[in-house]
């Protein structure tokens, strides 16, 4: 019996110590959060001696609520806002528009001012001004791959997404910038499932879809940016008058080739759709006092989280598309806070392999109305300008 005891008080001392060693008391080094950080939070944690106080409350919180580490980084730093910190070129643009009268521009073309940086300057101008609660996301910010991964995407569950893939820094740093200048077309809008229309949509109305928006969005390209745009109205998911989605990407992309083919100035293709959602569902933001469907980006990955790469799903830019809806995202968060949805990563391919700056953006759903869809049109021409001009 007393045997029995000692070995009783043995094991609760040896548990004891092992309890101590890993939440980081003896050793400094949280082992158990350690452990668990890259199955849970996608990321290694890791503590110093000096910090053991929080390394061990940390690993007795963290172990137990999963999001503590991503809820304690966002905790950390909310509230800040650093659009006012740092006027953006289209605050400045403005603030010069206001302080030099009509005929500015005609003197500096008499200085010999390149007409170029002017036209650029005057599309500068329609740039919209920062939110003040709007946030500018710093390469600092995101270092800590599980927070970047929480503030910017939604990862299907039949996806795989590998924390290499996903690289801030280098998004960040990518240039995407296009030359805007000259009449050849830059942008080319498509809609591989055209019959995607909202709750009061008018039947048969075309201009009720999603190749209305298609419409808005190149005449605020247009008419506010300069931007020449393609706008295709095919009916890919439409066969012999049924519609029929199971071949709808194969006929788009067929198309796509063959407009690019034709205008190879093109160095921007968007596939603009509407998502489907539970009908008590409402994907419903405000922008300038009008209610506005919130948008989506998103990517496919080419590859699934039980097989990995898929074989016959191809993509050389996948890098430069998740860069592209990477920046346009972190602009919407900037300027319209609360527009954007997470950006949505699934498995497949979805066409966006054909350049480098291809985009699939869902602009509502089924639920929105087609007033809601169509007033978040200016601000994703905005996003589109900010990023392809380099502001």
């Amino acid at each position: 019996m007393k045997k029995s005891r000692k070995m009783v008080y043995l094991f609760q001392i040896l548990c004891s110590v092992v309890f101590l060693g890993m939440t980081g008391l003896l050793s400094g080094e949280n082992l158990w959060l350690n452990m668990i950080s890259p199955v849970i939070y996608g990321r290694t944690f890791d503590a110093s001696a000096p910090d053991f106080p929080e390394s061990f409350s940390d690993g007795l919180i963290g172990g137990w609520l999963p999001l503590w580490l991503a809820e304690k980084d966002r905790a950390l730093l909310s509230g800040n806002s650093y659009a006012e910190l740092y006027p953006s070129d289209s605050i400045l643009a403005a603030v010069y528009a206001e302080n030099h009268p009509e005929g500015a521009e005609t003197e500096r073309l008499e200085d010999g001012e390149d007409p170029a940086a002017d036209a650029a300057a005057a599309r500068a101008v329609n740039a919209p001004a920062a939110d003040s609660q709007g946030i500018v996301y710093t390469a600092d910010m995101l270092k800590d791959y599980s927070y970047f991964v929480n503030q910017f995407y939604a990862i299907d569950s039949t996806t795989y997404a590998p924390e290499g893939l996903l690289d801030a820094q280098a998004f960040m740093d990518m240039d995407l910038s296009v030359d805007l200048g000259g009449e050849e077309p830059k942008v080319l809008i498509y809609h591989t499932h055209s019959q995607e229309a909202f709750a009061d949509s008018r039947p048969g109305e075309m201009a009720d879809t999603v190749v209305g928006l298609g419409a808005l969005l190149k005449k605020n390209l247009e008419e506010r940016y300069g931007i020449p745009t393609i706008h295709l109205t095919d009916s890919f998911d439409v066969i012999d008058g049924v519609t029929d989605r199971s071949a709808a990407y194969t006929y788009a992309e067929e198309r796509v080739r063959q407009v690019l083919e034709e205008n190879p100035s093109v160095k921007v293709v968007i596939d603009i759709h509407r998502d489907g959602v539970g009908e008590d569902t409402r994907l419903v933001t405000d922008v300038h006092g009008e209610d506005t469907a919130q948008i989506m980006f998103l990517n496919g990955l080419c590859r699934t989280s039980a097989n990995g790469p898929i074989e016959y799903l191809q993509n050389p830019y996948l890098s430069e598309n998740l860069a592209f809806s990477f920046q346009l995202q972190a602009k919407a968060a900037q300027y319209y806070p609360d527009f954007t949805r997470r950006i949505y990563l699934r498995s497949y391919q979805y066409n966006l392999h054909i350049l480098p700056r291809s985009l699939l953006v869902e602009c509502g759903a089924q639920t929105n109305t087609v007033a809601e869809a169509g007033n978040a049109i200016p601000p994703l021409a905005d996003l589109l300008y900010m990023v392809l001009s380099g502001n």
